[in-house]
């Protein structure tokens, strides 16, 4: 069985277009669905960094409450490595740079592999020296970074911060799920509202899952 219209529906929130100035997507309707992974894919370099806020409303017309949120994911990458120059395990937020310009930060530090987000666009170079900022600890790239395509699990700035920056770097893709639970009562609707990022390539879509409905055809998203 396909997975569209069935499994899940997938519904347009932001065209792919050249976008500037603030953005809010059309709103969409959960009430037929248990949960919403929101999908933001950014093409050229932004020109600042733009927060992304989620809102919530009753009804498909003006979303003006906030829709708390912590948990969001990003492209990541994962860097092989070896010749550390001690067996510390970084931590999950740490910061590193090769001596060629490339950076990241650590995700996870598996001793001899990190998988980081956070890449600013600048190539690894296998044998080259990766310097850790906060410890001082160094190791060598084994390889050149791979696994662009992974989505990294991440946390916003603290419990109460419903917000994230989409970092001013090109090729990034960002994922927001969201549960139907999250809404809290009286409310299944949502809308994603993204902050002046100067002129760029944008868009968004949502992907609706866990549905509620029985038919061949999945109940319509932006009518409530």
């Amino acid at each position: 069985m396909q997975g569209v219209n069935n499994k899940f529906v997938c519904v347009p929130l932001l065209w792919a277009d050249s976008q500037d100035g603030a953005l809010s997507s059309d709103i969409i309707s959960m009430k037929n669905y248990n949960q919403a992974d929101i999908f933001i894919m950014v093409g050229d370099t932004i020109g600042k960094a733009a927060a992304v806020t989620l809102n919530k409303s009753a009804a498909v017309a003006a979303a003006t409450v906030e829709l708390p949120f912590t948990e969001f994911l990003s492209t990541g990458f994962v860097l092989e490595y070896d010749g550390a120059s001690n067996a510390v395990i970084e931590s999950a937020g740490a910061a590193f740079t090769g001596a060629g310009g490339g950076a990241g930060v650590v995700y996870k530090d598996l001793g001899n592999k990190l998988i980081a987000y956070g890449y600013n666009g600048t190539t690894f170079v296998d044998d080259e020296t990766i310097t850790f900022t906060t410890s001082g600890r160094t190791a060598v790239a084994n390889g050149i970074q791979k696994n662009e395509d992974i989505l990294v699990p991440r946390s916003t700035a603290s419990a109460t911060t419903y917000t994230f920056d989409l970092a001013a770097v090109a090729s990034k893709m960002y994922c927001i799920p969201v549960s139907a639970d999250m809404l809290g009562e009286d409310y299944d609707c949502l809308q994603l509202e993204i902050a002046d990022a100067d002129s760029t390539k944008l868009a968004s879509w949502v992907v609706l899952s866990e549905p509620r409905y029985i038919g061949e055809i999945p109940e319509t998203a932006i009518y409530d």
